[in-house]
């Protein structure tokens, strides 16, 4: 005979799993911001203008501050997975520039850029975000869908915005199928052509640590 441990039916399932947020339009909150640099395989860098941010409303409220306690009770090395990083420089800063104005046009406020601590002044500050499904794969080569920051716009310019659909692999495989795609929290390194830095690696020099 098992007996039942103690406190077994009040006690959350840690699976392994994670729940997947469904692509979408979304209230964030910031919870950090940082500038890191990271460098490019050529050596050149690129500085990044970095939120750590969660879903501020709805069903969906604070959907990563809960997954990051849930997987940092078996894993102490857990990292925040709500991140989104934008190029600063070059082709980035015209982008740069639309996610500031959008995050001061949700709040009412304007951004002191060039003074110390500044950073800190966008805690807690809303935007909009447009939450896409993107399909990728893994390095044992198991193709998985992922839910990722796509866009950031004003809170009042939800309304007007549409989600686009899931992007997918190219078909491969004996006969042209598509492998059945399994939800994953994790997504690789993603970088557009316009110069947006998706949930990269990285690593914070202080505060949460992040993806």
């Amino acid at each position: 005979m098992i007996k039942k441990p103690q406190g077994y039916d009040e006690a959350a399932a840690y699976t392994g799993e994670f729940q997947a947020l469904p692509k979408g339009k979304y209230v964030c909150k910031i919870r950090q911001v940082s500038e890191v640099t990271d460098t490019d395989k050529s050596g050149h860098e690129w500085r990044k203008f970095v939120i750590l941010y969660d879903i501020a409303e709805g069903e969906y409220a604070d959907f990563y501050d809960k997954q990051f306690k849930a997987e940092k009770e078996t894993n102490p090395k857990a990292k925040w997975r709500g991140v989104f990083k934008q190029n600063m420089d070059d082709k980035g800063t015209p982008w740069l520039k639309g996610v500031v104005t959008a995050i001061e046009r949700s709040n009412n406020f304007t951004f002191q850029w060039d003074k110390e601590e500044n950073e800190k002044t966008l805690v807690n500050k809303k935007f909009g975000g447009i939450f896409r499904r993107r399909q990728y794969e893994k390095d044992n080569g198991e193709r998985a869908m992922t839910t990722e920051l796509w866009r950031i716009r004003s809170v009042a310019g939800l309304a007007e915005a549409e989600v686009p659909e899931d992007e997918l692999l190219p078909v491969t495989g004996p006969g042209g199928g598509r492998p059945n795609p399994a939800d994953a929290a994790a997504p690789p390194s993603f970088t557009d052509s316009d110069g947006f830095m998706n949930i990269p690696e990285g690593t914070g020099d202080e505060g949460i640590p992040f993806m």
